[in-house]
């Protein structure tokens, strides 16, 4: 081995030394200026402005063809929009498709516009807390892009949505700003923030941005229309009516004994392709005049045309009961959902079991209803299951079907990351046996993970304990605390100090807190009735409240 001092001697005795002071300059100051201006032009080529009336926002382009996208409010309600590439360059835009859920819009350029330069749209579920990203955005007035670094401070899902949180500078008006990861693909696009300057915001995660382009992109291919219907199902005060779409939509009926129509059903919120609605309170031996309306995901309306049926004079009790329109949809890995109708008010009874299992589950509701929806929970993925559905009226007719057997999706991969199945697991209990993941399949759990001696878990503990005490029972969701290398007497001691009622398990070998490389301890994680986590946040929750909401709205958004 060369000696490192006798080494550089004879490198600088054997070579010319303002070619090593050049290198030298290069390697440490220039490569690094050159990489960050490279980076920085890569950023912006794929920024525009778009101009919505008066309203002036950040655009990013995502795909050669003309796509732009960028907030939802931004463009509502514009009468004219146009897309700025370069100053002063306008190019004509219309809106494609628009989630307002989600605060996202498609624009579509119009007119011969020059060669593109589309950002690459990352995988944001591979993003992780503290990860670097950069924001690059205009805001208004200004033709320079701002950028700012900063890294991800959490993964938060609000509604079934995922955004990053990050704590890159975003300045009020910063709106539709691009998030970048390191290797400068788009992982969020900004769609709000705390309102002052330097503040942590909000982005949302770019795959919930690639969900809506394709949507977009599809909608263009193959426009929204509905399939000419069959003759409805004409009864004494009520009808049936069904209808279908080219692709899932949301499905409502107008109904008049005009033209004019002047009423509508509650619409089916849904999207799913093949539609059903009962009309009801209608006058015997009547003509009607109906029509029905589906609006895709990218709020694109389509209209069928006018019909006309007449009603019976039969009563709602006369006839043959009957059980029609039946649909099994929303299949995923550990769930799905079955709907029906019958032709008069009914009860709902889904009988179900998994093949060569032998035992059958049902659920029910005695509610008296034409139409009926039974979301199940808690099913084994990749399992084929068979179903009977029964509806009895309040005059004892029974109807019952045997339906098509359907097979739920392939579970979700293992991982610690969100919609990833957490790993198998074995808490030991104060007792002294062991609660396993099998004890929360098919519910829905909210766990925290803790250590005696931290006094942020302490205050965690007490936030979590009163959310527990005052969570309504008999409901499918659980929560508790996992102490992970702890011992047992060290456990039953914080219990018996702060009055602990929430149920605390000990992880003694902290297997899972290691797997899943927890950066912080206290760490909350969510998860669905299959074990897939939906949430986590790392660190504590600010106040008993702050925690409460989130895992109210976990629940609801998990229903």
């Amino acid at each position: 081995m060369i000696p490192l001092q006798k080494y550089n001697r004879g490198f600088i005795r054997n070579h010319n030394t303002s070619g090593v002071v050049f290198a030298a300059v290069f390697t440490f100051v220039l490569l690094p200026l050159l990489m960050c201006w490279c980076g920085c032009a890569g950023i912006t080529d794929s920024l525009v402005l778009v101009h919505a009336d008066n309203v002036t926002a950040t655009g990013i382009i995502v795909d050669k063809a003309g796509y732009v996208v960028t907030c939802a409010h931004t463009v509502s309600g514009a009468n004219s929009i146009a897309v700025e590439l370069t100053p002063g360059t306008n190019y004509e835009g219309r809106v494609v498709c628009t989630d307002n859920a989600r605060d996202v819009a498609i624009i579509k350029m119009a007119g011969n516009f020059p060669a593109l330069k589309p950002v690459i749209i990352g995988d944001s579920d591979l993003m992780h807390q503290w990860d670097e990203v950069t924001s690059a955005g205009y805001k208004p007035g200004d033709t320079k892009a701002l950028t700012s670094k900063g890294a991800v401070t959490g993964l938060p899902k609000a509604d079934g949505i995922s955004y990053l949180q990050t704590n890159a500078a975003l300045d009020p008006g910063l709106t539709s700003s691009a998030i970048l990861n390191k290797a400068g693909e788009l992982v969020g696009m900004v769609s709000g923030n705390s309102g002052k300057a330097g503040r942590e915001g909000y982005a949302l995660s770019a795959n919930e941005v690639r969900t809506v382009l394709s949507q977009a992109q599809e909608a263009e291919a193959t426009p929204l229309t509905i399939v000419p219907l069959d003759p409805p199902s004409v009864y004494g005060d009520h009808v049936i009516v069904a209808w279908k779409t080219s692709r899932p939509a949301t499905g409502q009926v107008e109904y008049g004994t005009q033209v004019s129509y002047g009423n509508r059903n509650i619409p089916e919120a849904t999207l799913i392709e093949s539609h059903s609605s009962v009309i009801q309170n209608l006058q015997p031996k009547t003509a009607y005049h109906f029509r029905v309306r589906s609006v895709d995901c990218c709020g694109i309306e389509a209209v069928s045309k006018d019909y006309v049926f007449t009603t019976t004079a039969a009563s709602v009790q006369g006839g043959k009961f009957a059980v029609s329109n039946i649909d099994i949809y929303d299949i995923a890995s550990t769930a799905a959902t079955v709907r029906w109708i019958t032709n008069k008010p009914a009860t709902s009874l889904l009988s179900y079991s998994a093949d060569k299992q032998g035992e059958a589950d049902s659920e029910s509701d005695n509610t008296l209803v034409y139409e009926h929806k039974i979301r199940l929970n808690g099913l084994r993925p990749e399992t084929r299951y068979s179903l009977n559905i029964k509806s009895v009226t309040d005059y004892d007719e029974v109807e019952q079907q045997n339906l098509s057997p359907f097979t739920t999706l392939p579970s979700s991969p293992v991982c610690c990351k969100i919609n990833c199945r957490l790993s198998d697991f074995a808490f030991k209990t104060l007792q002294g046996g062991d609660f396993t993941n099998r004890d929360i399949l098919g519910k829905k759990v909210f766990m925290l993970f803790t250590k005696t001696s931290c006094p942020t878990c302490m205050q965690q503990a007490i936030f979590l304990n009163d959310v527990y005490a005052n969570w309504p029972k008999g409901t499918d969701m659980v929560m508790f605390m996992v102490a992970s290398s702890e011992k047992k007497a060290d456990v039953e001691e914080w219990i018996k100090k702060y009055g602990l009622s929430v149920p605390i398990y000990i992880d003694p070998t902290a297997n899972l807190v290691s797997g899943c490389q927890f950066r912080t301890i206290p760490t909350s994680l969510f998860l669905d009735t299959g074990s897939v986590i939906r949430d986590y946040k790392s660190g504590g929750f600010g106040n008993k409240k702050d925690m409460e909401t989130t895992v109210k709205r976990f629940y609801e958004t998990e229903r």
